[in-house]
């Protein structure tokens, strides 16, 4: 009889431990979720701090520089002129629907005749004055690129020039330019050939025909 009261209670005792058991695991389990979104609203709470703090931040510093951002100065530059020098010469260059001439900037260049008169003038002086020495010193090729230089802006020069003339004075003006520019060829041959003493005596025939064809156009 002992051993049967023993036997009979020990299953009893089994089966509320494991009810006890299956209670306690779903409680601990129920309790989870809460832990987790208790920890989840205190990291919104914390992160919605730190925006409202970044943004007072940011408010506070735009109102303190509004105040020096009012009081300084603008500058206003009146540009409109610089169109007569050339200012928009480089959109010009890009528009194909423009003249070469025009995109060039040889137009433009030539539409004042005091400027076009005034390079006129440094062309002669430095055919005057820079061409001799280096063709004694035998600088050939400094020699060329210097004479070419020069008739490359004046043969267009002196046909502004001479448009600017009535038909008689245009006509012989027309006539000294083609007169100078075949003794600038006899002069850049004789420089080709390295021959000093036809250089210098080609150059004094090229500068006597520039005289006279400016004597003609100014």
């Amino acid at each position: 009889p002992g051993s049967f009261l023993r036997s009979s209670v020990q299953p009893h005792n089994s089966a509320e431990m494991a009810v006890a058991q299956k209670v306690s695991m779903r409680s601990t389990v129920a309790a989870r979720p809460a832990a987790r979104s208790a920890v989840v609203v205190r990291a919104s709470g914390e992160t919605r701090r730190a925006v409202l703090s970044g943004f007072l931040a940011g408010a506070a510093a735009l109102t303190m520089a509004t105040p020096a951002q009012a009081l300084t100065p603008v500058d206003l530059f009146d540009d409109r002129k610089v169109k007569d020098t050339g200012f928009d010469l480089i959109y010009e260059a890009r528009d194909y629907s423009l003249p070469q001439n025009v995109r060039d900037g040889m137009t433009q260049a030539r539409q004042s005749l005091e400027d076009t008169k005034k390079r006129v003038k440094d062309s002669e002086a430095r055919i005057d004055d820079s061409l001799e020495p280096v063709i004694k010193k035998s600088y050939w090729t400094e020699a060329r690129e210097q004479l070419r230089r020069q008739v490359g802006t004046l043969r267009f020069d002196l046909n502004a020039l001479a448009e600017t003339k009535p038909k008689e004075q245009k006509k012989e003006a027309q006539a000294l330019k083609k007169e100078f520019l075949a003794k600038v060829e006899a002069l850049d041959f004789a420089l080709r050939e390295k021959d000093q003493a036809s250089s210098l005596a080609k150059l004094n025939d090229t500068k006597a025909a520039l005289d006279k064809v400016l004597a003609a156009v100014l």
